[in-house]
């Protein structure tokens, strides 16, 4: 396997919203994503999901309060909790969670 270049991927993902799977651990897809604007509300009912910000600023949001991001910074979301991620500008994330995870959420509005 060749060895992994965060720049590198940071710089050939220039669409928002389109999770790019870069390796399978055990079952955990570790994804790369830009975020840019607002998601929409949903859940995942059997996942957690952890975001780890490799460049710029995020904000998780939940029901109950508002996590702001920076880079080298992350947060789980646990399975159940209804959530949406959002950017001010683009931003990039890894994302850790379940390969059969559906990155869209279910109940997504």
């Amino acid at each position: 396997m060749a060895k992994i270049n965060l720049k590198k991927l940071i710089s050939e993902t220039k669409d928002p919203w389109q999770p790019r799977d870069i390796l399978h651990v055990h079952q955990i897809a570790l994804r790369v994503a830009q975020i840019k604007g607002a998601y929409d509300w949903h859940v995942h009912l059997n996942e957690d999901e952890f975001f780890l910000v490799l460049k710029g600023k995020i904000y998780i949001d939940t029901e109950d309060e508002s996590i702001e991001l920076k880079e080298s910074e992350g947060y789980l979301v646990k399975r159940g909790v209804r959530h949406r991620s959002r950017a001010k500008k683009p931003a990039w994330v890894m994302l850790i969670e379940p390969v059969m995870t559906k990155t869209k959420g279910e109940g997504a509005e």
